[in-house]
């Protein structure tokens, strides 16, 4: 748990230094150098560790990656037009959908606490987008949720794979994956771009070593341990990070349907973990 706390914590951070960074460069060239720069760290740290890497553990590390490229991807674009608070906690809703998905999985009906929480979930949504009293969903709100439904089914592909494969080496298949893809569509849509701030390239080497290297390598490892529902909750920490990075070093507000947004959103991921812990009144006898 403590494991699974680090790396929701680093990616949280990851928001704070990618406003940054994407005041040099566009967002797919921020991932076409961050990921790849990690990608090629994990695979000379651990060349000796690649023989354990067979096909059924590159198709599932590149599902995984596959789902985290679209995170990724639309998170900076969100993160380009929004501050990283709300980009922060609209993404995070994909935590209140992971028990939804899985529950459409197995063809089971979701519990009524899961319910709740989606209830609650889309009424803090709402109050977070509330613009001037009235509902406005921005084009960059609206990546983030996307951002949501893709990290949604990222979570419940590393919860199914992580317990089959070698979860770590799983975790480095991911980043190389991603690596690969966030260069090709950084070069295909954005073009050749090199940052020569050296701000930007301190940005990079972060985002890389600290971020993806441990952050997205250890997620597996982490969530190997743990059930889907159990590593949803731990995202409740994602948003309260990166609310606390922003107010202390970008200045960002939330202002007060903002707060109420938050708020709502942070009680809708504790209620399934909570719903458990309530027992039934046993009846005298």
């Amino acid at each position: 748990m403590i494991l699974l706390f680090t790396v929701i914590s680093l990616r949280a951070t990851s928001l704070l230094f990618a406003t940054t960074g994407l005041s040099y460069m566009g967002p797919l060239t921020l991932n076409g150098y961050r990921f790849p720069l990690a990608a090629i760290i994990l695979l000379f740290l651990f060349r000796k560790d690649i023989k354990k890497v067979d096909k059924q553990l590159v198709i599932h590390g590149s599902i995984i990656g596959f789902f985290f490229l679209l995170t990724m991807t639309t998170e900076l674009i969100g993160l380009k037009m929004t501050n990283s608070s709300t980009t922060s906690f609209l993404e995070n809703t994909a935590i209140i959908f992971v028990p939804l998905a899985d529950a459409l999985l197995v063809r089971r009906v979701p519990r009524a606490s899961a319910i709740i929480s989606a209830l609650v979930a889309l009424a803090g949504v709402g109050f977070l987008t509330l613009k001037d009293g009235h509902i406005g969903l921005t084009f960059g709100e609206f990546m983030c949720i996307l951002s949501a439904l893709a990290y949604t089914c990222a979570v419940v592909a590393t919860d199914r794979f992580s317990k089959r494969d070698d979860p770590f080496m799983l975790g480095i298949v991911q980043v190389a994956f991603i690596g690969a893809s966030s260069y090709i569509l950084a070069m295909v849509v954005e073009g050749p771009s090199f940052p020569t701030a050296p701000k930007a390239w301190g940005v990079i080497m972060f985002l890389a070593i600290v971020c993806t290297c441990f952050g997205f390598t250890l997620q597996p490892v982490a969530q190997s341990k743990l059930s889907a529902s159990i590593s949803g909750l731990f995202c409740a920490f994602n948003p309260l990070v990166t609310a606390i990075l922003g107010y202390t070093f970008l200045n960002e507000r939330l202002g007060a349907t903002g707060m109420i947004g938050g708020i709502l959103i942070l009680t809708s991921i504790v209620i399934p973990a909570l719903a458990p812990l309530i027992k039934k009144p046993q009846l005298a006898r």
